[in-house]
């Protein structure tokens, strides 16, 4: 993983995205990249390093930032500022040697797999309660 960290984000209006990189500018960060439809199906290796497009668009409401090439630090005092403010609260995802070469379509299916689990797993262990 051989270039400048950066933040990438899915499905993000334009507002969205204009509230983000201001936040962004204030902390001293450079803008976010916004992966466009029709890239959903390269691999996050092409959609980093490349211009390229698909010729299929892919289509998915949900909202996915990804950190590539951020030190783990950065990516919690990253993610610590972005649930301060009234920005969309997507999937956060950090970009691996292994994933960088996932269609960014299959990490999206994983992510919403994964998120999915994690919150059957929250439900079914019930409330918590403290007989003592």
């Amino acid at each position: 993983m051989d270039k400048e960290p950066r933040l990438l984000v899915w499905n993000y209006t334009l507002e969205e995205k204009e509230k983000l990189d201001a936040l962004l500018k204030e902390i001293g960060a450079p803008p976010a990249s916004a992966i466009d439809s029709t890239r959903g199906h390269l691999s996050l290796r092409e959609i980093i390093h490349t211009d390229a497009h698909g010729q299929d668009k892919l289509e998915s409401d949900e909202k996915v930032l990804l950190f590539y090439n951020i030190p783990e630090k950065g990516v919690f005092l990253l993610i610590n500022i972005f649930k301060k403010t009234d920005l969309p609260h997507p999937i956060y995802a950090v970009v691996t040697k292994h994933s960088i070469e996932w269609p960014f379509s299959k990490l999206l299916e994983h992510l919403i797999s994964e998120r999915d689990n994690a919150e059957k797993r929250t439900a079914s262990a019930g409330p918590c309660s403290n007989t003592d």
